[in-house]
């Protein structure tokens, strides 16, 4: 869902930062950076590291002749030799996080999740407020299984800056997948706010609810997720959940008046229940669009029907149910629904 694409720095970066380092150095020193510098960019990676060489044999060395350097080898995959040029840079400067970026980079390349994790704190550690590297830790602690690890470094960020990138999403989806259903409502709220209509975010914001038993709240955002997907393996299973929703509210909005016999409460519920029941129908009807014999969606949409006082309108449907059905138990129970339905007509 989440990629580890920011904050990783690419050799263009590198060499812009090189030349700029370059402009502030002693004349020898400079003029040196400056040829490693052109060097990178004609893409002479050998004579970056013979330059190199002879700059440090001759002293003439500062924390931009390792970052060439590292350059260099990055470009010619001599990775252990990238590294040690790095880590060479950030001793001459250790305020300067830029050489461990880069070395994470490399580490990143390698598939050395651990080491990229580790270097990034190093640059945390230099640089608190680096939301990119917070951002990237936490991909990689939660691509490792460290989610709470992760969870630290998203909650820093939303700390600074609540609006940046995915960090809402990513907090509600880990509050999420720890069952901490209520914990998470906000950040979802909070990621909607900035995504508007993104169906990621609506079908995460209505599994939530549904998951926490705010079942009338999960229905906003998953009827909003219909409008927006173009998913088509999700549609029908969100779409019969929409339905059954919908029936579970009508449902509860009769159960207060189950035994009484207050005619006004009975007659409030009742048309309370009816328009549930009616969304319910629509409902089961696009998803019968898409599975026509769906046994779930002509069962349900006749029940909704003839709680609805529209039997004769259930009729067909569950006729079209008992051509489609291999539950001989269910069949018995139509079946018997059936006859009831044609009885009132004589």
């Amino acid at each position: 869902m989440r990629r580890i694409t920011r904050g990783f720095l690419c050799v263009a970066a590198l060499v812009i930062a090189i030349g700029t380092l370059a402009a502030d150095k002693p004349k020898d020193k400079a003029k040196d950076q400056e040829t490693m510098a052109s060097l990178i960019q004609k893409g002479e990676y050998q004579k970056v590291v013979d330059l190199g060489k002879a700059a440090i044999a001759a002293n003439k060395v500062d924390e931009s002749v390792y970052t060439s350097l590292g350059v260099a080898y990055f470009q010619l995959k001599d990775y252990p030799n990238a590294i040690a040029s790095y880590e060479e840079a950030s001793k001459l400067n250790p305020l300067d996080s830029q050489p461990l970026l880069y070395e994470a980079t490399i580490y990143h390349t390698m598939g050395q999740d651990d080491k990229t994790a580790e270097t990034f704190r190093r640059v945390i550690a230099i640089d608190p407020a680096n939301k990119d590297v917070r951002y990237n830790v936490a991909q990689v602690l939660e691509k490792q299984g460290k989610v709470d690890d992760a969870l630290v470094q998203y909650e820093e960020i939303f700390k600074m800056d609540p609006a940046f990138k995915d960090v809402a999403f990513a907090i509600g989806l880990i509050d999420y997948d720890k069952e901490q259903y209520g914990p998470a409502e906000p950040y979802f709220d909070k990621a909607l706010s900035l995504q508007p209509g993104d169906e990621q975010i609506l079908l995460a914001q209505g599994q939530n609810y549904l998951k926490g038993g705010k079942l009338d709240q999960a229905i906003p955002p998953l009827k909003a997720f219909l409008d927006v997907t173009k998913n088509e393996n999700y549609k029908p299973a969100v779409t019969g959940t929409v339905a059954g929703l919908y029936v579970k509210q009508a449902e509860k909005a009769m159960a207060p008046v189950k035994n009484s016999k207050d005619k006004a409460a009975i007659a409030q519920a009742e048309a309370t229940a009816k328009v549930s029941y009616g969304n319910a129908v629509v409902y089961f009807d696009k998803l019968l669009v898409m599975r026509p014999n769906s046994e779930a969606a002509l069962e349900g949409k006749a029940r909704a029907l003839i709680m609805m006082d529209r039997s004769q309108d259930a009729l067909p449907v569950l006729k079209q149910f008992m051509q489609v059905s291999k539950n001989e138990a269910e069949k018995k129970s139509v079946a018997d629904t059936i006859k009831k339905i044609e009885a009132q007509k004589k």
